[in-house]
């Protein structure tokens, strides 16, 4: 009977990379001898010469052997990750996560956070999706980051993680980028706004609330508004921690709009369902403690 074994492949790629048996034995933390044996008894059970053994030189791989190294090398790295995947799967840790993510939560220190969740569990495999783009609650994700709709629904967990500040902003050579003087709603009102359509997240009361012209614009992507928006198309409301940037570059230019005393802030959630494995869990405290 031919027995090829994963422990046997191992020792083949070893001695085949490595070029001497007793430099694969210190990779792998065994004898010499250990080393020798397994290679003797897998040329024995497949009843083939793997490597040419001369006196004084370093083996090397026959043309049976060359074709179970290479077969080897495609082999290996999939159990290897097979045997990953159990361990994590044995620790509670889920395979897959989707989160629905707005992009007006993108801030830096939430890309921190996704990298940190990449990095922390490299097996599960991370989907994210445009919250915006939901129809309900029933819809496939796990996680939910986005401006708060001010709801729980049944099965679902929710906790405020930070606040959006609202800027208005325009290109430089918008007609009222350098219009001296407070800039008052009639001043607004008189230019078109970009604005993106009603949708899971911008709910018709919020998209109101949002609006400053009777010249409205509807898009319905935040790439479409962002890239609108710096082509001088109209201005918009726009979140402070993704305008700063633009501002500082002299792509934009903060109206330094006043809201009032209150000032114009909206908060953002975090929503979970109760079934979360090991990494959501992790994620939604790291997104809570950020």
């Amino acid at each position: 009977m031919m027995h090829i074994t994963i422990e046997r492949l191992r020792y083949l790629v070893a001695v085949a990379q490595h070029g001497s048996f007793s430099a694969a034995a210190r990779e792998l933390g065994v004898s010499n001898t250990a080393v020798n044996k397994t290679i003797q008894a897998l040329e024995f059970d497949l009843e083939l010469e793997i490597f040419e053994r001369h006196h004084g030189k370093r083996p090397t791989l026959t043309d049976a052997g060359k074709k179970l190294y290479v077969q080897a090398l495609d082999i290996l790295p999939k159990v290897l990750l097979m045997e990953q995947h159990a361990e994590v799967l044995s620790k509670g840790v889920e395979p897959s996560l989707t989160i629905a993510i707005h992009p007006y939560t993108l801030a830096d220190h939430f890309n921190q956070d996704i990298k940190a969740l990449i990095n922390t569990y490299p097996t599960v495999e991370v989907k994210f999706i445009d919250a915006e783009s939901l129809t309900g609650y029933d819809d496939d994700f796990d996680i939910y980051v986005g401006p708060s709709r001010h709801e729980v629904p049944r099965g679902m967990n929710a906790s405020t993680i930070t606040h959006i500040e609202w800027r208005i902003v325009c290109t430089p050579d918008f007609p009222f980028a350098s219009k001296s003087g407070r800039l008052e709603p009639e001043d607004l009102d008189q230019q078109p706004q970009l604005l993106l359509t009603e949708g899971f997240c911008t709910k018709p009361e919020y998209r109101e609330a949002m609006r400053y012209s009777t010249q409205v614009i509807s898009v319905d992507r935040f790439y479409q508004l962002r890239e609108m928006l710096l082509a001088g198309v109209g201005f918009a409301l726009y979140p402070a921690h993704l305008c700063e940037p633009l501002i500082d570059s002299g792509l934009l230019v903060d109206l330094q709009f006043d809201f009032g005393s209150v000032g114009n802030f909206w908060p953002v959630e975090v929503l979970w369902r109760n079934q979360l494995g090991v990494a959501g869990e992790w994620f939604v405290e790291k997104l809570e403690e950020s």
